[in-house]
Order: structure tokens, then sequence, then C-alpha cells
């Protein structure tokens, strides 16, 4: 309907929901874009609902990207590009709460790490935390809009988007700005969701999630804290993501492609989620238990998203890189 601008899920959600979703829409209309951002990102309240919730996830994508279920990215990082590196300044872009950022100072020697965030909750969060673990003299957290942000050219040893490109624009006016601030030496380390803009997810995708969600026994799709059981999944509307949240996956899909212009990938990996994600979003919280048949289940979803991915039948969503300088083109 209407190229997914609205769509008929979104009507049916409206008359179910009634003047809850009415007052929802408005209160988020009359918002600026950086003001529902930071609305959307105002509350830390945590659920264990999601795909890297579940320990064999996390297990998959140290496996994916290091070689190792128990070595992280982290260490890797740091083992492979910054093992005899001291002093070093970091950047962190859209860091959230903070947690990153304290791994990222177990693992590498910086002298001086700054981290940017457009939320004020989350930035307060951070400082405690950093406070908290005596770091607060190296990590320096502060609020910005990372989309109007000025870097200092030739600054940063390393620059880290953690999860949070996705949600940048205009992107590549961005990224000219990560490449302009990183030294010549630099590096940019990316872990990232480059699958569909605004979670347009393929028919593919939604087809293979639905029909795995047809054999999963019930006990298995509660959703947390409610009665309702998961059924299916659908492409959400562009009006719904727009009013929920207008950064999600806002250009995605350009990140790659970007990447590519702007910078030389020195390391590149693939660790799927294009299946997983949508598949185990709002009930993950069934499959973090010693349930030999829960475990049984991830295993199977395992393989099936690994065998789509090696016959070309989907693309990886989510990636981890690292990045060097390259001369950037004159036409971009």
């Amino acid at each position: 309907m209407f190229y997914n601008f609205i769509n008929r899920y979104d009507v049916f959600d409206f008359l179910k929901k009634g003047n809850k979703a009415i007052r929802k829409i408005l209160r988020y209309a009359v918002f600026k874009h950086e003001k529902r951002v930071q609305q959307v990102y105002s509350s830390i309240e945590y659920y264990p609902t999601n795909w890297w919730d579940i320990p064999e996830v996390t297990s998959r994508w140290n496996q994916l990207m290091t070689g190792s279920k128990e070595i992280d990215y982290y260490s890797y990082v740091s083992k492979q590009y910054f093992n005899s590196k001291n002093n070093l300044i970091g950047l962190s872009l859209g860091c959230g709460t903070g947690y990153r950022e304290l791994r990222w100072l177990q693992v590498l020697k910086m002298r001086a790490f700054d981290a940017i965030d457009l939320s004020e909750h989350s930035i307060a969060v951070a400082k405690q935390a950093a406070q908290k673990n005596g770091v607060d003299h190296i990590l320096k957290y502060r609020v910005e809009d990372i989309n109007k942000i000025t870097l200092q050219q030739n600054f940063y040893d390393v620059i880290v988007v953690e999860q949070s490109l996705h949600h940048f624009t205009p992107l590549l006016e961005i990224m000219k700005k990560i490449h302009a601030s990183l030294k010549e030496d630099g590096l940019l380390v990316v872990n990232e969701f480059v699958g569909p803009t605004r979670f347009q997810w393929t028919d593919k995708q939604i087809n293979v999630i639905n029909n795995l969600l047809s054999i999963l026994p019930e006990k298995y799709r509660k959703r947390y804290n409610m009665d309702s059981i998961k059924t299916r999944i659908f492409r959400p509307s562009i009006l719904r993501m727009m009013l929920s949240d207008p950064s999600e996956s806002v250009e995605s899909s350009n990140i790659l492609p970007f990447l590519n212009e702007i910078f030389t990938i020195v390391e590149y990996k693939e660790y799927g989620g294009t299946i997983l994600q949508m598949l185990f979003a709002e009930i993950a919280h069934n499959f973090i238990s010693d349930d030999i048949l829960a475990k049984k289940w991830i295993s199977l979803f395992f393989e099936i998203e690994d065998i789509l991915l090696k016959e070309k039948e989907i693309t990886s969503d989510f990636i981890f890189a690292v990045c060097k300088k390259k001369v950037i083109p004159s036409d971009l």
C-alpha cells in the first residue's frame, strides 16, 4: 500500500489500540527528528528479548568474527591491530550507556577516549559507570548530535562504531568526517547492521522466518511478560518506522557501499542475523535456559541460516570490519 508507506498491519494495530495509538502518533508527530530520537533512547529499561541475549548467539558471533567461541572481537582487534601500540587516542560514535567503551579500555592502551551520543540519559549513565570504574580521566562522554558533529582532523588512532552507524544520516557526509578525523595510520572498527533500510525485510526473510515460527512449539513463542504468542513477523511500514524511531536503519543499506568507496577494508567478516534477529525478537528469553530441546532448536536455526547464506539465498544483515583511510574519489 503506497510503496509500504503504510500497510494493513498499521491499520490493524490502529484499530486494536485505539486512543492509545492516536495519542502516541500525535506525541511523536509534533517532535522534530532529533527530539523524537532522544525520546526513543531516554529509557534504558532492559528486557531479555533480543537475539544477543542468547549465550549461544554471542558465542556464534565470536566464532564467525574471531574464529573462536571464547574470544570476542574486542580482544581479537586488540591483538591483531594494536598489540604493540600505546597512548592511543580513540573515539566512539553512538556510545549509548557506555558498556562497550569500558570493554575497549580493558584491551587497548588508550590515553584518551572520546565517546558521543545524542541521549542525555544514556550519557549520564555512562559517566557514572566510567567514574565507578576509575577511568573517567581517560573516557570522556558527551552529548552531541552526531549528524551535525565537527571532528578534529587527523586526530584519532582508532574510531569505533558499534550498532550505531545505521542510525546516522546524512551517512556519506558523516563517514567523510570520520575519514578526515582518522590519523593516516588510524583504523575504523565497524560492527554494524547493514540490512534493509528502515527494516524493509525481503520476501525471502519473511517467508523463512514465518515458516520456522509455524513449526516452533508454542511454549517457545510466548512473548516476554505478555499472554500473547508470536505467530509471524511482517515488514513494518515506513510510517511506523518514522514514528517509532526515525533514526532506525535510516540508511543501513548504504553502509557497505560507502565504506568501500571511502575506506580500504582491511578485514571483513559476516555474522548473519538475517533470519536469527527477527526470529528470536520478542521471544529470546525462552531460549535462555538449560532446556535441552531449546538448545536443539537454536542449533537448527543456526544451521538453516548458515545454509541459506552459503547458498546465497540471503545476504548477511550484520558485519564486522576493520578499515583504513584511502584517497576519497573527487566526485563523492
